[in-house]
């Protein structure tokens, strides 16, 4: 009877050792490939953030020579260049692709450094809503601008991608007389339009510089941690 005992519990501990053995190596394999995984979102993260990162610096810059065309109108100063320079507005585009699929996966629930994560979506969910408004009100005053300008001024030509002060970017360029120019410089109207402009790319870019530094402190860490790896 013994023996048999004995048999039973050397066969169930053989099955539960094989099971447990086995079940241990899955839950490494698994382990290892959710690491991996979380590795490559971090990374697309990272490739995002530096997207982002020249993104800004070319708002600043852009929004920056607005800035300066306006205020040279407001000082009198004007000519096609530099009307030109106050007409665009800078649009977002912003790249939230890589925190948008590890949400969707599942996958940022697994990091064990979730001071990282929730820094991370401060970012996505912070920075990027404040930037997107500040955008969003730039968009309105432009076009509330053109169509003043449209309404009571004569525009003589449009010329179809002339290169400006706003780099590779071909823009329309309007080509207005000296005179017409005159009047848009001293409308009290348009020149009232203009102050608001300032108003709204410098608070644009007060935003933006300091999502510009956020972004930059989420870079280094996320180095730290693909490190880690």
């Amino acid at each position: 009877m013994k023996k048999y005992f004995f048999k039973y519990i050397l066969e169930f501990l053989v099955v539960f050792l094989g099971i447990t053995i086995s079940f241990s190596l899955q839950q490494l394999s698994n382990n290892k490939e959710n690491s991996e995984r979380q590795k490559e979102g971090l990374e697309r993260v990272l490739t995002d953030l530096k997207l982002d990162e020249t993104i800004f610096e070319l708002t600043l810059d852009t929004n920056q020579k607005q800035i300066n065309a306006s205020n040279n109108i407001l000082d009198r100063e004007i000519n096609n260049d530099i009307y030109n320079l106050t007409i665009p507005y800078f649009g977002t585009f912003l790249n939230d692709t890589a925190i948008k699929s590890l949400i969707a996966t599942g996958l940022i629930e697994g990091f064990a450094n979730q001071d990282l994560i929730t820094g991370i979506l401060k970012y996505y969910r912070n920075d990027y809503d404040f930037i997107i408004d500040q955008s969003e009100a730039d968009e309105r005053l432009m076009f509330r601008r053109l169509n003043y300008i449209l309404e009571n001024f004569e525009i003589d030509s449009v010329l179809q991608n002339k290169r400006t002060e706003f780099g590779p970017i071909n823009m329309p360029y309007f080509s207005i007389s000296e005179n017409i120019l005159n009047q848009i410089r001293d409308d009290k109207v348009f020149r009232g339009h203009l102050n608001n402009m300032i108003y709204i790319k410098l608070s644009y870019n007060n935003f933006v510089k300091g999502a510009l530094e956020y972004n930059r402190q989420l870079q280094k860490k996320i180095l730290e941690e693909l490190s880690s790896f």
